[in-house]
C-alpha cells in the first residue's frame, strides 16, 4: 500500500480536519443514512473515471456495499433515491463546470436535487406526505432505540420528554437539515475521490474563503416573512426551513470571516469555540450568523483587503 501512505502523508493537516468536521456535520443533520448519501456521489465520480490501484478499487468496493445493503424497504429506496439525484447534480456540475469552486458546486447540486425532487412529487400523487411519514417513522423509531438502550426506568422523564421534543423539531425541519447533510456528504465524497484517485489538486479551497451567492439572503427574507405572517402550517414549515438553511450558510460565512480577520485557528481556538458550542451554542451560532448577513452587504474580505493594500 506504498501509494496510499503516500496520499496520506501528501494530504495537509487541515484537509483531514475539515474532512472530519464534514463527516460530524453529516452525522449530526442527517435523516438518511450518512454512508449512503456519500457513497452513492463517490460511485458517479469513480465509475466515469478509469482509474487502476488497490486502494481506489477497496474503496468503490466499500461504497457499493453500502449502497447495497440494508433492508429493503420505503427508506431504503428514499435515501437512495435521493443520493442519486444529488450525485447525479453534482456530477453533471462537475462535467459542465470544472472550474467552479467546490462549495459552490455543491451548493447549487443541492437545490438542483430539490428542484428535480419537488417537480417528481408534485408529478406523484401523495408523495410528499409519504416521503414525511417514512422520515418521521425513522426519526421516532430512532429515539425510541435510543430510550430502549438506555433503560426507559433508567432515564429521567425530562429528559425522555426532551428527546421526544427535539425529534418533533427534527421532522419539522427535517429537508433543511437533509440539505445541509447533502451539501456536506457532497464535499466529503469529492474529498474521498480525490484522496483515492491520487489526483494532486486540492480537495477543499480555503475555509476564509467561502461565500455564496448572495441574492440567496432573499430565501432568508422570505423564510422570516413566512415564518411569523402564519398563514397556514405548510407555509410556515417552508419559511423555518429557509431560515435553518441559509441560517446555516451564512454561519459558515460568518465563520469564514472570522478565519479571515484571525488568520486562522489554532489548536486552542479550535477547542474555544468547540466548548462554546456546548456551553452557549445560541450565542456562537447567533454571532455567527448576524457576522455572515453582514458580510453580505458589508464584504468585510473585499475591504480589508483594500484597507491593506493602500
Amino acid at each position: 500500500m506504498p501509494d496510499l501512505t503516500r496520499r496520506v502523508s501528501a494530504f495537509r493537516k487541515s484537509d483531514w480536519l475539515r474532512a472530519g468536521v464534514l463527516c460530524i456535520l453529516v452525522l449530526l443533520t442527517s435523516t438518511a443514512r450518512p454512508s449512503v448519501l456519500v457513497a452513492v456521489p463517490f460511485l458517479l465520480l469513480v465509475g466515469t473515471n478509469a482509474f487502476r490501484g488497490y486502494a481506489i478499487s477497496g474503496a468503490t468496493l466499500i461504497a457499493i456495499i453500502i449502497v447495497m445493503v440494508g433492508p429493503y424497504d420505503s427508506m431504503w429506496y428514499l435515501e437512495r433515491g435521493w443520493a442519486l439525484l444529488l450525485g447525479g447534480c453534482f456530477f453533471g456540475l462537475s462535467i459542465a463546470r470544472p472550474k467552479m469552486k467546490i462549495s459552490d458546486r455543491a451548493l447549487e447540486a443541492v437545490f438542483g436535487a430539490l428542484v428535480l425532487g419537488t417537480i417528481l412529487m408534485t408529478l406523484m400523487s401523495g408523495a410528499w406526505n409519504i416521503v414525511d411519514w417514512v422520515i418521521s417513522d425513522r426519526v421516532r423509531a430512532t429515539v425510541a432505540q435510543v430510550i430502549a438502550l438506555g433503560g426507559s426506568e433508567g432515564l429521567a422523564p425530562a429528559l425522555i420528554t426532551a428527546l421526544y421534543q427535539t425529534a418533533d423539531v427534527q421532522i419539522l425541519i427535517f429537508p433543511a437539515l437533509t440539505a445541509l447533510a447533502s451539501m456536506s456528504a457532497l464535499l466529503l465524497s469529492w474529498w474521498l475521490f480525490i484522496f483515492f484517485s491520487g489526483r494532486s489538486e486540492e480537495a477543499f479551497g480555503p475555509v476564509k474563503d467561502f461565500r455564496f451567492n448572495d441574492h440567496l439572503i432573499w430565501m432568508l427574507v422570505v423564510g422570516l416573512f413566512l415564518l411569523f405572517t402564519r398563514w397556514s402550517e405548510p407555509l410556515q414549515r417552508l419559511g423555518s426551513n429557509a431560515v435553518v438553511f441559509i441560517g446555516a450558510l451564512c454561519a459558515v460565512r460568518g465563520a469564514a470571516v472570522i478565519v479571515f480577520i484571525t488568520g486562522g485557528f489554532s489548536f486552542l481556538g479550535y477547542a474555544m469555540t468547540l466548548l462554546g458550542l456546548v456551553i452557549v451554542p445560541p450565542v456562537i451560532l447567533g454571532g455567527a450568523v448576524l457576522i455572515g448577513i453582514a458580510d453580505i452587504y458589508l464584504d468585510f474580505r473585499k475591504r480589508l483587503e483594500q484597507l491593506a493594500a493602500r
